[in-house]
């Protein structure tokens, strides 16, 4: 009988024992916090980038690689940049960044953008635009984005409308892919929209890891 009383004591003292060093364990373990922050970029182009076209075809209908054509069936604008600053956004609120960006586009995927002449035919015309983006700041970090949306012609001609870039506006869609330096694990993403020649403005929301809370 004192045997077993024994047996059992030292069962219940085993599990109680497991249970606590579970329970120290579990507090040990770091908790980091999601912290959401609205910001504002303002951003200018300086360099308009190099346009090409494809596929190349040289037998009809003809795709030449940077003169266009009427093979062509999408548009790749590669080097555009420019220079960026954070209006808004707490600690980053003053911050200016270089950017570099690739642009891609079907040529042939055009939609009126409602504007029209007299009789109603349609005068602009909007395009998809796809690509990816890279910003560098002061201090080394730095943040790639995707981004999606569409490039409407603005002026009172589209003729030009992909080699000569006349007034146009844009809207697209960015999401963060990736950042560096202080800038590691973050997540987020905003719209930007925009005019040129002229700025661009994008409001984004940045999800930051913040330290642990215990």
């Amino acid at each position: 009988m004192l045997s077993n009383l024994t047996f059992s004591q030292r069962r219940v003292h085993t599990v109680g024992v497991g249970v606590l060093l579970s329970a120290v364990m579990l507090c040990a373990t770091p908790v980091f916090a999601q912290e959401l922050r609205h910001v504002a970029e303002v951003m200018k182009r300086t360099n308009s980038g190099s346009s090409s076209f494809g596929p190349v075809s040289t037998v009809a209908p003809i795709c030449n690689e940077t003169m266009g054509g009427p093979g062509c069936t999408f548009f790749t604008v590669t080097g555009a940049s420019g220079t960026g600053k954070i209006v808004e956004g707490g600690d980053d609120a003053g911050g200016s960044f270089t950017w570099t960006e690739d642009t891609t586009g079907p040529v042939l995927a055009l939609a009126p953008s409602g504007a029209h002449d007299a009789s109603g035919a349609p005068t602009g015309f909007c395009r998809p635009v796809f690509g990816t983006g890279h910003w560098v700041f002061e201090d080394g970090s730095t943040i790639d984005l995707n981004k999606q949306g569409s490039s409407c012609c603005a002026a009172s001609s589209c003729s030009g409308f992909f080699s000569g870039m006349p007034r146009h506006v844009t809207h697209v869609s960015t999401i963060i892919t990736g950042g560096t330096g202080r800038f590691v694990g973050l997540k987020g993403g905003g719209e930007r929209a925009g005019s040129g020649p002229g700025a661009v403005i994008e409001e984004q929301v940045w999800e930051l890891r913040s330290v642990p809370e215990n």
